[in-house]
């Protein structure tokens, strides 16, 4: 945590204060479509759509908790008990989200039984793991000793496993798709794989700043990178698992196409 007071200038404090109220209403207007879409796919894809607006609801309450930790932080009091930024909001937000994307995304594909008990067993568990080692170096922790470039190496290792097992073993079972489908599931795929690179390139940019002496343009960076990866990976992710969903549909039940595409 740091204490922000006095510290980021007019620009910086308006930068970080815009992008965080930009994505609480990007959330809270993502939760609202998703919801309110339910109809517009088969009973068999709503699932996904809860899910996703799930991912959203945790996002934008989190979103508010960041946001008022970071005014308070800037606007602190000064003494001996200043408020202090916290960046565990995100970890605890990303700690719930990121497993979630991920059911979200193997539930949406309406995969075998198996299948998705056997991607979902291991996809879950690394995502958390990815999230709770990469904690101790962004908040400035030496937990066991280790600085912020162990715990960034660290939350890589189960990175990679998640992008072996979304590249390779879910591109296995995308042959049981319709090239509409796998055009999507690509496109999802790397837009995963692009805003999830973000966290590392916001992480590294603030993984050397001196806690008692900050350098706030390197935080203003961070939380910018943060924020953006957050809409894209979060909002732009939920789009395109509607879309998916919405196809799988009219491809399942002609009935339903004609009379959604009549409605239309």
């Amino acid at each position: 945590m740091h204490n922000l007071s006095q510290i980021l200038t007019d620009l910086q404090f308006s930068a970080v204060y815009n992008i965080l109220s930009l994505g609480l209403a990007a959330m809270l207007a993502t939760t609202a479509f998703m919801l309110a879409s339910q109809k517009r796919v088969l009973p068999r894809y709503r699932q996904a759509l809860v899910v996703s607006a799930m991912v959203t609801l945790i996002a934008a309450y989190h979103y508010f908790r960041i946001f008022e930790s970071f005014k308070h932080a800037f606007e602190g009091t000064t003494g001996n008990n200043p408020h202090a930024y916290n960046v565990g909001y995100r970890y605890v937000d990303w700690f719930l989200t990121v497993p979630l994307l991920l059911v979200e995304t193997v539930m949406v594909l309406a995969l075998v039984q198996a299948d998705r008990s056997r991607m979902l067993s291991r996809l879950v568990p690394a995502s958390a793991l990815m999230i709770i080692l990469g904690y101790p170096g962004d908040a400035g922790e030496k937990w066991f000793g280790l600085g912020a470039p162990v715990w960034g190496a660290l939350s890589t290792i189960p990175f990679l496993y998640i992008l072996y097992i979304l590249f390779v073993e879910l591109g296995k079972s995308l042959q049981r798709q319709s090239e509409r489908v796998r055009v999507f599931v690509r496109n999802l795929r790397l837009l995963l794989l692009g805003t999830w690179g973000v966290y590392p390139i916001s992480f590294i940019l603030n993984m050397n700043s001196d806690p008692n002496s900050p350098n706030w343009n390197s935080f203003m960076a961070r939380e910018l990178g943060y924020s953006i990866a957050d809409i894209l990976a979060k909002c732009a992710f939920g789009l395109m698992i509607y879309a998916i969903a919405r196809t799988k549909s009219f491809e399942d039940d002609a009935d339903f196409r004609a009379a959604e595409m009549k409605d239309a």
